[in-house]
């Protein structure tokens, strides 16, 4: 689970932001609440929704958190720079590094993992365990100077071959890459909780997102169909058809060479790759043997037979709601943490809020340790009667200096008032701010 996530000089944000996910102590829609661990005193929240004008920022949090998971998960390549962009209307901090950091929950325990960064190399990189009592170094970098803790639990019990084997990876990472990141390619396994969390936990989608692994996800889940029925687009199910690769006509042979050398064989993986062009997927079989696997939609024709249809030929409502169920499947079985840029796009008001609904008020969901984040302009889901506690709402805007602010809708002075029409009315910031167009002499 995400606790807090902290940026600093990176795109709109020039001062140390944060974005947090702890619960207040309001005492609406209490089933909205999540527990760290046993021992937690704070609660957190199970959703969030964002808020502000167009180019106020709000993006531009959801991007800082992709960068930084991306760069965690992938590093980059040797003598590659690394693609962080500092906040620009600041001339003091564009040669600055940027500043990331992430708090979370994970197995009963919570964490503090961040770095700091420009182009070429990595300045600083951290991991904590954090307790009430107290904030532990794991590991803590400068430069290419990284320092072990330990006496603690996770590295205690090693011995002295590894503790030597631990410094050399150390003194032998890259400077334009993390340590973390390291610690996968070369097999340590110390810190495969932190990585794991970042890989596996923390998924973010934006508008052009897709599904990648959707066939696969089909294929072992049949509550799919049945969660596409409850939105009643008229749609039977899906099915997926299995060529190989090798017998696949609409593929250019130059592009099969090409994924047959980047495809990730990868054991602890589902393997996969989506080839966005051509709207099908390569899986590997057991022989290794690649496999395009295509999804249809199935329909019912007026004699009640099953038509297939590709998923093209959908709406893009329909589309966009099909890559969204594989997200509430993931999260009722968690632990999961989405964060969503413009969770509205192509559906319906009345569809996004009832995948609200569905996600904070069906049981099914309440177990499972799972968060979702997203950003809209949708203002019917600004309701703290029945959707959304206070604590979950918040807005992005640009100051005076054009960088961007982050609050909680619980930090203002509001109650029942009617929040769709106080937010277009400027109560709580947030929004354009639009010249008289009748000035233009059109």
């Amino acid at each position: 689970m995400l606790i807090r996530f902290t940026v600093e000089n990176f795109l709109s944000f020039n001062k140390r932001t944060e974005f947090n996910m702890i619960a207040s102590a309001e005492d609406r829609h209490k089933h909205h609440l999540l527990y760290a661990d046993k021992d937690s005193l704070a609660s957190l929240l199970r959703a969030s929704i964002i808020y502000g004008a167009n180019a106020s920022g709000k993006s531009n949090l959801i991007k800082a958190m992709g960068f930084a998971k991306k760069f965690i998960v992938e590093g980059v390549e040797k003598n590659k720079n690394i693609r962080t962009t500092p906040f620009r209307l600041n001339p003091g901090k564009v040669k600055e590094p940027s500043r990331f950091e992430f708090e979370f929950a994970y197995k009963e325990r919570q964490f503090a993992y961040g770095f700091v960064t420009d182009k070429f190399k990595v300045h600083e990189e951290w991991l904590f365990e954090i307790t009430l009592e107290k904030d532990t170094p794991i590991y803590e970098r400068t430069g290419n100077d990284i320092e072990f803790n330990f006496s603690h639990s996770i590295l205690q019990k090693i011995g002295d071959t590894e503790k030597a084997r631990l410094g050399y990876e150390a003194e032998s990472t890259r400077e334009n890459l993390l340590f973390l990141t390291n610690t996968k390619e070369r097999n340590i396994r110390y810190f495969d909780f932190a990585y794991k969390w970042f890989k596996d936990v923390l998924t973010i989608i934006f508008p052009e997102s897709i599904s990648a692994l959707l066939p696969l996800l089909i294929m072992k889940e049949r509550r799919f169909s049945e969660l596409l029925r409850h939105f009643d687009f008229g749609i039977e199910g899906l099915s997926i058809s299995e060529i190989l690769l090798d017998d696949y006509k609409k593929i250019p042979e130059k592009v099969k060479e090409k994924v047959r050398e980047d495809f990730p064989y990868d054991e602890d993986d589902a393997n996969g790759m989506f080839l966005p062009q051509f709207n099908c997927l390569i899986s590997s079989a057991d022989d290794q043997e690649l496999k395009v696997l295509e999804l249809f939609t199935v329909k019912k024709d007026t004699e009640g037979n099953n038509v297939d249809f590709e998923v093209s030929e959908e709406s893009d409502g329909t589309q966009r709601v099909i890559d969204l169920i594989p997200m509430m499947m993931k999260m009722r079985q968690g632990p999961s943490v989405f964060v969503i840029d413009e969770v509205e796009r192509s559906l319906h008001t009345l569809l996004i809020r009832q995948i609200f609904e569905l996600i904070l008020n069906n049981e099914a969901f309440h177990g499972s340790e799972s968060q979702i984040i997203a950003s809209t302009h949708d203002v019917s889901l600004l309701d703290i009667k029945r959707l959304f506690r206070a604590d979950e709402i918040w807005f992005v805007e640009k100051n005076s200096s054009g960088e961007t602010v982050l609050y909680s809708l619980a930090n203002t002075d509001v109650d029942d008032l009617n929040l769709s029409k106080g937010y277009l009315n400027g109560r709580f910031g947030a929004i354009p701010f639009l010249n008289d167009m009748s000035e233009l002499g059109w």
